[in-house]
């Protein structure tokens, strides 16, 4: 038979199957195309929404505004456990405090008589009665005699601010004097580590932190109180008035095999600490009345002082892991602040060049290896677990807590934080934790004392990496600016609960904890454990969280559970809940204006019912149906136009990385890029957000098939997944080390949900002629050029901005060293084209970041050029996929009875997409993938 037969009878037979197919499953879907963006060919999905071209394409009910400060994954919240289920992830919203524009009052703070949330503009008015009612507790409450309330129908400028609505519903109150935290007084301390290796004494290590801690001490704002503790082997408490020191040698406070979990508890060792520095150990009721200040352990921040750090001398060492007592300082200076005076809120900068190798908080041996993730996960790191409980306990002291309490939810099984109260007097700071060190110094154990109390994390190389004076001095700058003793609520409406928060921060106890509002604990705080949790885990079962210090940008992802029916056969319009409210309050100290403030937000979100009940169909004989076919597919569409992909994103990844970093010996990452795998087959198998494309064409393939396309809601999400299940810095973390997760973790918990965005899929860009940056797609086939054409290429993942120059000859080569390109970068830039291309990189991308990024300069054959080629999609795993492509819609039909395992390590997204359709195509509900 020859070829042209063979094409007839081969169309012929195929056009039977499709006819047969349609007309079995009664002109059901029976296969959806879907174009995804940066893959040329169409992936099937089967939805089976024949009828969606019923649903009023006009609809849209749930548009937010993108700068929302409050980001939902789903804006239309669940009302059965089904569609609960098929979200993946519980429903979750991405909040940053300070983001939204709020209105301003210094008008009374007005709470509802049951269930204490505050005034707020979705309340309803009875002027008759001056009563307002609640819409979290459905209580009537009165309004006070001095609340000035408005006419029915005024103007919005005449309705009170309170109750105003706004763009985010969000309003500052400004506290009165009698219940802010009176005398409250800033202080910084910085504990420097004095080692410095003979091999760096050419190049003045020692010099140039001196010099930095020197300069930022001159951006602190006026009154700032200053401790200064310096350390090597010995620890050294200044005592600055005087130049003088007292020292304190692990060696003689300590006996031998003394159990360092005492430390905490030991009550005649801390009284002796205070004794050798002649102090009291009260808690002073103001600065002024404190025997710190009064002895000059804590003193006024004068240019005497930053005359005096220049002086400090560093201690000469051999050896890159001498005995180093960085547990020790960090303890004591906890323990000095924690006894100063009530109202102190502050900020411990602490310097590393080194692990700590003496107890207590040792991170390693002085003669042994740093450990890795494999030696955590495999429980070779013998002082890992000791030293995390310990700087815990100090993370806990920093927030507020008592030493014992503190000692008692770390050390014991059954004690947790949110057990203790903790007073709004009671000293707080936050850690700022800054290496200069090329090997590790143990961030990875003490990221609690960053990441519970808001503070940051800097790794540099060096002290004299410009990167590192960079943001000491943006950290140091940016203290009146920030917000500070910050404490968060989340209360919410009947119908959902506060499930967790994620992000840099320590639990409090719940604000249902008084005898008026215990019995609301249990009703509005839920105890569920998620895929997501550990069983073994102790947790903190709260809606309450000490946030330490605010910026801007500062985000916290805070989870909830709905309370849903078992289908949607069981709603009740009566008794079901429309709509559910959420209210976020966040209390902070203004440094600047010296105002305690009360910022309240409060958001409005509906529920599927509310859909099913606005298209209820009425029927003969007077009751209603409220589930219907047309309800059904007004809600299901309405579901889709709710999804917020990004933010989804954002709180599946953060889930993630928290299992990971609260499992100790974690080790199963195939499973978490499992889970990412999973999460994308089942939402997209879930929620297709399709439609139907329709097209006419000569070739009767095309009239045999339905074209479909995916929801903008969700066509972006297979690239995010991509990107997020490779990722070495959030996912595939073995390829860092344990102290860069440490810190690519902690970032990523603090940041808004664009920025986090970025950190999971990074953005490429080709430098154009005119200046600007032009977006390309993340793929190793954008770095084609056309011939002769030197170009410069920019990824930008937040954490890292890579600049790689693509070169046309030899010639042009920019001379760089093999692996440490900050001098050239910063300091000895001579080439024109070179330093145009960084200052565009400056004031396009990292202008305005609160994270410095390190700049990563490399080009065409370079050794570090590998940090670019590793994120960028591989090419095609094989010769025959390029051909596979002009044949997508055959190969779909071969892919059909496929069973092979899902996607391998690295391979293309060409290869990635293809194995998403065949999964998605092959979904059964209970699989695993």
């Amino acid at each position: 038979m020859n070829n042209y037969k063979k094409t007839i009878l081969n169309f012929t037979l195929l056009r039977l199957i499709l006819s047969t197919t349609l007309i079995l499953t009664h002109g059901l879907l029976f296969s959806c195309f879907v174009e995804l963006p940066g893959h040329p060919r169409q992936i099937p999905l089967i939805r089976n929404l024949h009828y969606i071209n019923q649903i009023n394409p006009s609809l849209n009910l749930f548009t937010y505004p993108m700068s929302d400060p409050v980001r939902f994954n789903w804006n239309l919240f669940p009302s059965t456990k089904l569609e609960a289920n098929e979200m993946l992830t519980p429903l979750g919203c991405m909040y940053t405090p300070l983001g939204a524009e709020a209105l301003v009052t210094s008008g009374e703070v007005i709470k509802c008589s049951l269930c204490s949330n505050i005034i707020n503009p979705f309340i309803k008015v009875d002027r008759e009665n001056r009563m307002w009612w609640c819409p979290f507790c459905s209580k009537m409450s009165f309004f006070p005699e001095t609340f000035e309330l408005h006419e029915k129908g005024a103007s919005d400028g005449a309705v009170p601010t309170e109750i105003r609505p706004s763009s985010h519903n969000t309003v500052d109150y400004i506290l009165p004097i009698d219940i802010s935290a009176k005398d409250q007084q800033f202080v910084v301390a910085y504990v420097i580590d004095t080692y410095q290796h003979t091999d760096t004494i050419e190049q003045r290590e020692f010099d140039t932190l001196k010099n930095a801690i020197a300069d930022s001490m001159a951006l602190l704002p006026k009154d700032t109180l200053v401790l200064m503790v310096t350390f090597n082997d010995t620890v050294e408490v200044h005592i600055q008035e005087k130049t003088n020191v007292v020292a304190f040698l692990p060696e003689l406070l300590f006996l031998d095999n003394y159990d360092f979990s005492k430390l905490f508890t030991d009550q005649k060792l801390i009284q002796e600490v205070f004794s050798k520095l002649d102090i009291d150990r009260t808690l002073a009721p103001s600065p002024d009345m404190s025997s710190l200040l009064k002895s000059g352990i804590i003193a006024p921040n004068l240019k005497s002082l930053q005359d005096y750090v220049k002086t400090l001398r560093p201690k000469l060492t051999h050896s890159f892991k001498p005995a180093r007592a960085t547990g020790l300082a960090v303890f004591l200076t906890t323990l000095l602040l924690s006894n100063s005076f009530t109202g102190l809120i502050g900020k411990v900068n602490l310097f590393c060049s080194g692990p700590a190798t003496s107890n207590p908080g040792r991170i390693v041996e002085e003669s042994a290896t740093m450990r890795s993730h494999h030696d955590v996960a495999n429980f070779n790191a013998p002082h890992f677990i000791s030293a995390a409980k310990f700087y815990q306990t100090m993370s806990f002291v920093s927030c507020g807590y008592l030493l014992n309490d503190a000692y008692t939810a770390v050390y014991t099984s059954s004690g947790k934080v949110v057990n203790y109260a903790v007073s709004d007097s009671s000293p707080k700071f936050s850690f700022d934790i800054y290496t200069g060190s090329l090997d590790q110094v143990g961030v990875y154990e003490m990221k609690s004392l960053a990441s519970g109390s808001s503070g940051s994390i800097v790794l540099t190389d060096g002290f004299q990496s410009t990167r590192f004076k960079e943001n000491l001095n943006v950290n140091t700058s940016s203290i009146l600016e920030e917000k500070h003793n910050c404490k968060f609520t989340v209360t919410t409406s009947t119908g959902i609960k506060v499930m967790k928060a994620i992000c840099a921060g320590t639990e409090l106890q719940s604000s249902y904890q008084s005898e008026k509002l215990s019995a609301l604990h249990h009703a509005k705080i839920s105890d569920m454990i998620t895929r997501f949790d550990l069983s073994m885990k102790k947790r903190n079962f709260t809606n309450q969280w000490y946030l330490g210090n605010l910026n801007d940008l500062d985000t916290i992802a805070v989870y909830f559970e709905m309370e849903t029916v078992n289908s949607s056969s069981m709603l009740d319009e009566i008794s079901g809940a429309k709509e559910v409210y959420i209210q976020f309050q966040t209390k902070f100290y203004d440094l600047e204006s010296a105002n305690t403030i009360l910022r309240v937000t409060t958001v409005k979100r509906p529920t599927t019912l509310s859909v099913l009940a606005a298209n209820k169909v009425r029927l003969s004989n007077n009751t209603y149906k409220l589930v219907n076919t047309r309800s059904s597919i007004v809600k299901e569409k309405a579901l889709l136009e709710s999804f917020d992909y990004k933010a989804w994103m954002v709180l599946f990844t953060r889930l993630l990385i928290n299992k990971i970093d609260t499992t100790i010996g974690y080790e199963s990452f195939e499973e978490v890029v499992n889970d990412v795998d999973s999460a994308l087959i089942r939402l997209t198998r879930f929620f297709g957000g399709l439609k139907i494309d329709t097209r006419s064409s000569s070739n009767p393939y095309d009239n045999l098939k339905l074209i479909y396309s995916i929801s903008e809601s969700f066509k972006e999400l297979p690239a995010l997944s991509y990107s997020l299940r490779r990722n070495p810095q959030l996912i595939r973390i073995f390829n860092s080390s344990p102290d860069e997760t440490a810190y690519y973790h902690h970032m990523f918990n603090k940041c808004e949900t664009d920025t986090s965005c970025v950190m999971i899929h990074p953005n490429f860009y080709k430098l154009e002629s005119t200046g600007l940056l032009e977006k390309l797609s993340l793929d190793v086939t954008s770095l084609d050029t056309q011939a002769g054409d030197d170009s410069f290429f920019v990824l930008d993942s937040i954490f890292n901005v890579i600049i790689y120059y693509r070169y046309s000859d030899s010639k042009h080569k920019i001379p760089l060293h093999n692996s440490n390109n900050d001098e050239l970068i910063y300091r000895k830039v001579r080439d024109p084209k070179l330093t145009s291309v960084l200052e565009t990189v400056k004031t396009q991308l990292i202008d305005g970041r609160n994270i410095i990024p390190n700049i990563v300069l490399t080009q065409s054959g370079h050794s570090q050029a590998r940090f670019l080629l590793a994120r960028l999609y591989p090419v095609l795993d094989k010769p025959e996929e390029e051909a596979s492509q002009q044949t997508s819609w055959w190969s779909f039909f071969a892919k059909l009875n496929s069973n092979h395992a899902l996607m391998t390590d690295d391979v293309s997204v060409n290869k990635y997409y293809d194995e998403l359709l065949d999964k998605v195509q092959n979904y059964k509900i209970g699989t695993n993938y």
